[in-house]
């Protein structure tokens, strides 16, 4: 899904109400209530008149400081928006992928084996493909728009789409990009309601603030970021389904343009695949012969079965990590 993330990423400018909804807004209020933690052990009212009684140049200084880290942050939330997709995907390195990584794959797998297929037609890949299964719900479903153009037009995502996207009309492209932006709004935010969690957790237990102002830094925060990445969920399958039309409209586009078109839907296949074998390995055109294809498609390989029974996912482990955190925490270091 990276070539989504990486061919839109320089296609839409976040301005407007765009900029405002995907990155600023969730910047300031991180940075808001940060502030307010970070003057939480000493006592509110204590900071409350020393600010009242401070000169003005000090005032403007802090202010202009404030509105400094606000776009800072705003600005760093919007160039990492690649690399929170990415991490929201479940591309964690190989060994976050043999531990985390495995254990959710195990998790989705057997949800997929226990649900219909109007369940996970849009949210995970085909049952017949359970080697393509992401370790997150959002990686699932990102992989699933991303495999539809190779299943129905045997069209490689990766090597067509950064030559599609310039031939889509704007008026799509306004509504891909607005969806896009979304969902990395969505994200950015669970990712700074993730880092006040535990941020403002870490730094309330170490200066022993009050105990209840810590856990509902901790167990709010939780529920905020938890919410933020549902709402991620739902907006990237609107923007899986902006994809999928996507080549379902627009692919004769690019081979009209590159002097090809097609008619007959079995010819169109095999000239995709002639296409995107020329694109990845440079063999030529016209003297290569596609083999037969079988009447049944291959069998994907076996994926073995968890030695383990029920699989939790990774959500239900995070909330029970925060539970004991937040537990363990107002018993031992809070005031």
């Amino acid at each position: 899904m990276t070539v989504f993330s990486t061919t839109l990423g320089d296609l839409v400018t976040l301005a407007g109400r765009r900029s405002i909804r995907g990155a600023l807004l969730p910047s300031f209020v991180f940075c808001a209530l940060s502030a307010l933690l970070a003057v939480a052990p000493g006592g509110g009212n204590r900071s409350l008149r020393s600010w009242q009684v401070a000169p003005w140049e000090y005032k403007v200084l802090v202010v202009a400081g404030f509105v400094l880290v606000v776009l800072c942050v705003a600005a760093a939330l919007n160039s990492a928006q690649t690399a929170l997709i990415r991490l929201a995907e479940g591309y964690w390195g190989a060994a976050a992928n043999r531990t985390l990584g495995r254990l959710g794959r195990s998790h989705h797998r057997q949800l997929v084996r226990r649900s219909d297929d109007a369940y996970t037609h849009d949210r995970y890949p085909p049952i017949s493909r359970p080697h393509e299964l992401m370790p997150t719900r959002l990686g699932n479903i990102l992989k699933a728009a991303e495999l539809y153009p190779r299943l129905r037009y045997g069209i490689d995502t990766v090597l067509v789409w950064p030559r599609l996207h310039p031939l889509l009309p704007e008026p799509f492209l306004q509504t891909l990009g607005a969806a896009r932006t979304d969902l990395t709004g969505f994200l950015g935010s669970a990712l700074l309601a993730a880092v006040l969690t535990l941020g403002g957790a870490g730094y309330l237990w170490v200066f022993n603030g009050p105990t209840p102002l810590f856990l509902m830094c901790l167990w709010g925060g939780g529920l905020v970021a938890w919410l933020c990445y549902r709402g991620a969920l739902l907006k990237a399958m609107t923007y899986g389904q902006h994809l999928r039309v996507a080549f379902d409209l627009y692919r004769g586009h690019l081979l009209e343009a590159l002097g090809h078109p097609v008619a007959d839907s079995e010819e169109e296949r095999a000239h995709w695949e002639r296409l995107c074998l020329f694109w990845h390995r440079g063999i030529p055109l016209q003297p290569i012969t596609m083999p037969d294809r079988p009447a049944s498609p291959p069998a994907a390989p076996a994926v073995p079965d968890p030695p383990f029974g029920l699989v939790p996912s990774l959500s239900q482990l995070t909330v029970a990590l925060l539970t004991i955190m937040g537990i363990a925490g107002a018993l031992v270091g809070t005031g």
